[in-house]
């Protein structure tokens, strides 16, 4: 949640590529789930660099940040 003051201003896409960057350091899978209206929510979400799936579950749409590259 970003006060309305500071939204649209990329502080909440910054901060979660941030956390996504560290936890997938650490190995960690990255797992949102955004409810399909939501835009404001997807948008950040994609920015951190997670895709959207086929998957969904109390009507969210689950997003996952893609397995690393192969070396």
């Amino acid at each position: 949640m970003v006060a309305r003051a500071a939204q649209g201003r990329g502080y909440a896409s910054e901060a979660a590529r941030s956390l996504v960057t560290v936890l997938r350091q650490a190995g960690w899978t990255v797992t949102a789930h955004i409810h399909p209206r939501h835009h404001a929510s997807q948008r950040v979400a994609r920015a951190a660099g997670l895709v959207p799936t086929a998957a969904s579950h109390g009507g969210e749409t689950r997003w996952v940040s893609p397995p690393p590259a192969a070396p």
